[in-house]
């Protein structure tokens, strides 16, 4: 069986190295590399031209087919040797440099405390204030347009460099003051779900009912809120603690509520990816820049930093928070265990669970120690409490120093 590809025969390499055009070029490299003094010889140009007349045309067309394959040869020489060239061209600007080791606690800097740093923070002066004062004024002038959209039924989801939590404030004072709405700070330390829809079910629907799963309470706030809607206002909905799976689905099932009008910030630049298909389905989010170019000051007040020595003021905060949010029965249990370990001193090591439930059995707080381990793993998820293992023993205590709890 023949082949496909055919070789050229000689007699049709001749007729292609024949043609005019490539007769042309052949002429025109011959001639730019030749010699000066061979280009301007005047003498013997007479001489030459009548003997080259007189060479036969096959030994012409021969020299012409070896030049031409000479030439082919040296042009695809010259073009390997110029992709060889690129190539390493192209890895040599992309070579990586030797990295350092060093980091920013090898300078040992003297670490400022909060106070001191907010005093520091306080004398800078702040550009562009007309600016961002305008700015701010023309996103207070939508704000009827927000109440529209959120009446129409969809959830507000604004976006933006720059502090939108004075914004949010702003909002509920004017449009949502004879409403009921709640503000959240998603920023917050150890703030969970759990907390968002305690907050709803005590705070707003004055409900001192407990659930069992956080489905139960949302269905729950969906059959209470039939009537009059409620305003959840979510400062950073893209907080540390409510970047999870579970939160996320939970937050969105109470934005599906009918009644839930919702309206959230978000700062992270991939908050978008915190939601899939169905959870945007849920939020049904309206995008708003609200761009405002203000300080992260308070989202920022509660991150640990290298340059800033942390002190138990945020701590004893975020413990408070957490502590208004509980029943009074989880409140009595976390002050029983308080008030022992401030009574066993500095060498307090942890209470076992057996003499701890008997204490709270003496106290009215629980009736089994199957609601007391429920009420310390609600403890645990806010870490306000932690255990330790003694020869086997779990110990439990509020992992606080002395002076914080005492406040």
């Amino acid at each position: 069986m023949e082949s496909p590809i055919k070789s050229p025969s000689p007699e049709n390499l001749k007729r292609e190295v024949s043609t005019p055009y490539l007769l042309r070029r052949l002429k025109q490299t011959k001639y730019a590399h030749t010699m000066p003094s061979q280009r301007f010889d005047t003498s013997g140009s007479s001489s030459s031209s009548s003997s080259s007349g007189s060479s036969s045309s096959g030994s012409s067309d021969d020299e012409e087919e070896a030049e031409v394959s000479q030439r082919r040869r040296v042009i695809d020489h010259e073009a390997e040797e110029g992709d060889k060239e690129n190539i390493e061209s192209y890895f040599h600007c992309r070579k990586t440099g030797n990295t350092s080791n060093k980091t920013l606690h090898d300078l040992q800097l003297e670490e400022l405390d909060h106070a001191a740093t907010v005093k520091l923070l306080g004398k800078v002066k702040i550009g562009y204030t007309r600016e961002k004062s305008a700015l701010y004024a023309d996103h207070c002038r939508n704000f009827p347009l927000w109440s529209v959209y959120l009446q129409d039924g969809f959830n507000l989801c604004l976006y933006g460099v720059g502090s939108k939590r004075q914004l949010l404030r702003n909002f509920a004072k004017k449009q949502l003051k004879h409403r009921r709405h709640m503000i959240v700070n998603g920023y917050f330390p150890n703030l969970t779900v759990r907390d968002i829809l305690y907050s709803v079910t005590r705070d707003i629907l004055d409900s001192e009912a407990s659930f069992r799963t956080v489905q139960d309470q949302i269905a729950f706030i969906g059959e209470s809120v039939r009537d009059d809607p409620v305003y959840l206002l979510i400062n950073n909905i893209d907080g540390a603690n409510l970047r999870t799976e579970k939160a996320q689905q939970a937050l969105a099932e109470l934005a599906a509520v009918e009644q839930i009008r919702m309206v959230a910030t978000v700062d992270h630049i991939n908050a978008p990816l915190l939601w899939d298909e169905y959870k945007t389905q849920l939020f049904n989010w309206l995008w708003v820049d609200c761009t405002t170019f203000d300080s992260y000051e308070d989202e920022t007040s509660t991150e640990c930093s290298l340059m800033i020595k942390q002190t138990g003021a945020l701590a004893l905060s975020s413990m408070a928070h957490v502590l208004r949010s509980l029943t009074p029965n989880a409140q009595g249990i976390f002050r029983l265990l308080a008030n022992f370990q401030l009574q066993s001193g500095k060498d307090f090591q942890g209470i076992t669970f057996q003499d701890f439930y008997l204490k709270c059995r003496e106290k009215f707080l629980v009736n089994s120690d199957a609601t007391l381990r429920t009420q310390l793993t609600e403890f645990r998820d806010h870490q306000l409490i932690k255990s330790r293992n003694s020869d086997g023993t779990e110990l439990l205590y509020i992992p606080v120093e002395q002076k914080i709890l005492q406040q």
